[in-house]
């Protein structure tokens, strides 16, 4: 991936998370400023939905009054946004990797070190950050339920023996979780059918 597009990255995420960052926003795309009663068919058209989501790391339970959001104004550049790398060197030998990548909170999937498919994440907060390393996937299950948070977790992918999870659960647009990797329902789906027990998931 180009350098510019990495740095973009870097400015959306202090931008979406308030740190105050420069307001530069990426091709194709405008700031939103969230009203009453908006809901995402009433501020674009369904095609956009999903890469509203994403790009902003929310679900569509989170448009939250007063929050501004990245949208479309032109399709064609802004459905080629790409926030993380397309290729991983260091996964080339590895038949299935999965990259979390806590800074600008979205993960990626890659096969022999390509990009397979990606999505936006909510990690741990401040008090409960998720761990970095090198981890394997040990089991999953289609639905797990916590007794520690009370919760249920749909399609829970366990890869580690301290108790961090990928799983489904509500993406608000910033680290929001106890630790694990929360994803959008149809990427955790999509991510627990495609992984395999043994395969990599990496922290970083």
């Amino acid at each position: 991936m180009k350098r510019k597009s990495l740095l973009l990255l870097g400015v959306i995420f202090g931008l979406l998370c308030g740190s105050g960052l420069a307001q530069e926003i990426p091709e194709g795309f405008r700031l939103y400023k969230v009203k009453q009663g908006d809901v995402l068919g009433k501020i674009a058209p369904r095609e956009q939905w999903d890469l509203i989501k994403r790009v902003n790391r929310i679900d569509e339970y989170h448009l939250i009054i007063g929050k501004k959001i990245l949208v479309p104004t032109d399709w064609a550049k802004a459905k080629r946004f790409l926030p993380i790398p397309q290729f991983i060197e260091a996964s080339q030998t590895t038949a299935k990797a999965v990259h979390i990548f806590l800074d600008r909170q979205y993960f990626g999937a890659y096969e022999k070190g390509n990009l397979a498919f990606w999505g936006p994440i909510s990690s741990g907060m401040a008090d409960y950050r998720t761990s970095k390393g090198s981890f394997k996937t040990l089991w999953k299950r289609r639905l797990y339920y916590s007794e520690k948070y009370e919760a249920e977790m749909p399609y829970a992918i366990c890869y580690s023996n301290s108790g961090y999870f990928l799983h489904a659960q509500a993406l608000p647009g910033r680290p929001s979780s106890h630790g694990c990797v929360r994803l959008l329902d149809e990427d955790a789906k999509k991510l627990f059918e495609w992984i395999k027990k043994g395969d990599v998931v990496m922290v970083e």
